[in-house]
């Protein structure tokens, strides 16, 4: 497998991750405090979102050789 098709893997694979785990944990953990289970899952998503973007662009302060 090549570096390329494994650096994209590697990005959903994080994505999935962090979009999961946004749900299960704002998502239906915020949900009967919030009284709607469907909006705070809404959230969770878009922050797991936000976090795997994050996570995937963040510059290093390594130079590439």
């Amino acid at each position: 497998m090549s570096k390329n098709k494994a650096k994209k893997n590697s990005e959903r694979g994080t994505y999935a991750l962090c979009i999961t785990t946004g749900l299960i944990v704002v998502g239906l953990g915020l949900g009967p405090l919030l009284g709607s289970v469907l909006a705070s899952s809404a959230v969770g998503v878009a922050v797991g979102g936000i976090a795997a973007y994050l996570i995937n662009n963040r510059k290093s302060s390594r130079k590439k050789q």
